[in-house]
């Protein structure tokens, strides 16, 4: 988010820890162990976050194609005609009334299959380029049964087409989609079969979904794939054109239920409103998966931030989310262990009301609003991500890399820990992130390549970072309102790589307690521009080529060395030598205003944010001179030490400065 800070209300506040703490509560207590990590607020504090593993242990279970070469019956579609046992026709109805083996073939113009069996009956379907169009109804209703199985032979191409209207919905207005079943149902063989839902759902289970090596097509009035339970995928070629959401599963009342599993195949998804949606948890462990959604959602992303002098209480948000049209949502998790995926949204393109975990795969976003978003935590250990347009890049109360190779664009923040309220939820209206423990509001880097291109912050923290490894680039801001570095406490440079340059209008270097040494240049540039760190021999310590234009620049390695003298060459040319003398070292004397415009104007100047200690080689390159009071709510002593003329709290809101305008979330 901006560098304006956004306050919720008191009660507001009060409610949303209260909720917040109890869903946690539930999270924690029932999802099962897996290898991804996740912050918790037990035994957490601001300075090391305890992580425990979330991962629900689902399995989609080792189902497998069968060939069914003995029927119990056959019905011939054209003539409406059955042979066998345990079926009847009546008035264009084809009734499925025990357990066996039906095929069907030819082409029905006005007709609906039912299943009425008992619920320990196993039915199957097996459609060899059988053609079912009802003109009233349901195409196919699954009322009773304890398992139905669609079989779709290799080689053949079935089509099923709903009414537009349905004239005989039950007390529940049901059916409601071209295959529609209130026991388990399973899709498989390696046949096509094609799904035109002219009144809502395309197919619809009110239990678990199971496709296994189909191919499948929908185009629908509402959802493209609805299991109550879960929706499992695997070796499946599905492509879902939807006006409602593409895939999705329901269950919000069993934290075991309600998941949608990947496993294998190709997903292609085109909806107006969420591609893919699970009330629980999202697990995709390979294939290829493209979605869009094409929905229109309310990213306008105004703030009000009062005028100068205002309480921060009485600051709110105007931000509003009139829908829901995100690639990914997960009520509880999304967990991606591999595979290919494409997204483009005009809302989130991976949006997690808890866990996102990323281990591996190959994944492109294109966001309207954030390319990765969890209320609570965003783990990612390993794959290739690459965010190619977003507001903001990841986003989330806690952020940890642990590596891959991650690439961010953003019109705002490209990194960005709990920025206050957000317009993504679960659809259902504006979406607040956690306020259990603010003091565990942090960014932490253990490795991975990370390129950050942001408009707004570049690694942004209403808390604290670290970097302990990894190799770190942040192309920041062109604008003196936002900074390349943003964070409130601590960030500690402890090991990796880091080079970050941009406008300096709200520098921020890292903090004093690193364990690694930094180094910050004051030098004006353009974009691609050849920067060029050496030491005293010669030797390239690091480089960088700039992709706008900017006005200081940090770097920090291993290679860096306490008495040494480094030269900054840009475009082949000398432009400043230091000796670094301290763990963070800066000639940058005229950069901004602390990280901050916090606590206003007050008489005799600008003093809450600047360090004690008076000299110019502090970790914002800003001179000591305390002559009155800017308020800022960010430690400026970068070691977390503050020096502002009022009382402060624990989140660092001032309170009762009567000189300035007051802001607590960026």
């Amino acid at each position: 988010m901006n560098k304006k800070k956004i306050i919720l209300g008191l009660l507001g506040g009060i409610a949303s820890i209260l909720i917040v703490a109890l869903l946690a509560q539930q999270v924690t207590g029932q999802i099962g162990t897996n290898n991804s990590t996740a912050q918790t607020e037990e035994n957490a504090s601001s300075d090391e976050v305890s992580v425990i593993s979330t991962s629900t242990d689902l399995k989609i279970t080792e189902d497998e194609s069968e060939t069914y070469t003995n029927y119990d019956a056959k019905i011939d579609l054209s003539n409406l005609s059955a042979e066998g046992n345990g079926v009847s026709i009546s008035d264009k109805t084809i009734n499925i009334t025990k357990a066996g083996v039906y095929y069907f073939s030819g082409t029905a113009s006005d007709a609906n299959v039912v299943v009425e069996a008992t619920k320990d009956d196993e039915v199957v379907l097996v459609l060899n380029n059988a053609s079912i169009t009802s003109l009233n109804t349901a195409a196919i209703s699954v009322m009773k049964a304890k398992l139905v199985t669609i079989s779709l032979p290799n080689g053949t191409t079935s089509t099923i087409v709903d009414a537009a209207t349905y004239t005989n919905l039950n007390e529940d207005e049901e059916p409601d989609s071209a295959i529609f079943s209130k026991a388990d149902l399973k899709i498989t063989g390696s046949g096509t079969l094609k799904v035109t839902a002219n009144y809502k759902d395309g197919i619809a289970s009110k239990d678990t979904l199971k496709i296994i090596d189909s191919t499948i097509i929908i185009n629908s009035a509402d959802d493209g794939i609805r299991g109550k339970d879960s929706v499992e995928l695997k070796n499946a070629n599905v492509t879902v054109n939807a006006k409602g959401d593409g895939i999705k599963s329901t269950n919000d009342s069993d934290e075991s239920l309600g998941y949608v599993l990947i496993k294998g195949g190709k997903i292609n998804v085109n909806a107006e409103a969420d591609g893919i949606q699970a009330e629980q948890v999202i697990n995709i462990t390979d294939g290829e998966i493209t979605i869009k959604t094409t929905g229109e959602v309310d990213n306008t992303h105004q703030e009000d931030f009062g005028r100068p002098g205002q309480n921060n209480a009485q600051v709110a948000t105007s931000e509003t989310d009139s829908s829901s049209s995100k690639g990914l949502k997960s009520g509880k998790e999304i967990t991606i262990n591999g595979g290919t995926i494409s997204i483009t949204s005009t809302d989130d393109t991976i949006h997690s009301n808890y866990y996102v975990i990323i281990n591996d795969g190959k994944i492109l976003l294109s966001s309207g609003d954030d390319g990765i978003h969890a209320d609570t935590n965003v783990i990612i250990n390993g794959g290739t991500v690459d965010i190619t347009k977003s507001y903001e890049g990841v986003e989330a109360n806690y952020i940890e890399f642990n590596g891959g190779n991650i690439s961010i664009t953003a019109s705002d923040d490209g990194v960005n820990v709990s920025g206050g309220n957000d317009s993504s939820g679960m659809g259902y209206g504006r979406d607040n992130f956690s306020n259990v423990n603010d003091g565990n509001r942090k960014l932490v880097i253990n490795g991975g390549t990370i390129y950050v291109n942001a408009d707004g912050d570049g690694l942004d923290s209403n808390g604290s970072m670290e970097i302990n490894g990894g190799d770190v680039t942040v192309s920041g801001t062109t604008s003196n309102g936002n900074g390349a570095l943003d964070y409130d406490s601590t960030f500690n440079m402890n090991g990796g790589t880091l080079i970050v340059y941009g406008a300096t209008g709200m520098w921020q270097n890292p903090s004093n307690s690193s364990k690694q040494y930094s180094i910050c240049f004051s030098i004006s540039g353009k974009s691609g521009d050849e920067i060029v760190l050496k030491d005293s021999s010669g030797s390239t310590i690091a480089d960088v080529k700039t992709t706008k234009t900017y006005g200081a620049v940090t770097f920090s390695n291993s290679s860096l060395k306490q008495g040494e003298t480094y030269t900054l060459y840009v475009n082949g040319t000398a432009s400043g030598s230091q000796e670094l003398t301290s763990i963070v070292t800066s000639n940058l004397t005229t950069g901004g205003m602390n990280g901050g415009m916090n606590g206003g104007m007050n008489r005799g100047g600008m003093n809450g944010g600047q360090m004690d200690g008076g000299d110019n080689s502090n970790s914002n390159g800003q001179s000591n001179n305390n002559q009155g009071g800017q308020g800022d709510m960010r430690s400026s002593d970068q070691s977390g030490q503050k020096n502002v003329n009022s009382n402060t709290n624990s989140k660092g809101q001032i309170n009762g400065n009567k000189g300035g305008q007051n802001k607590q979330n960026k």
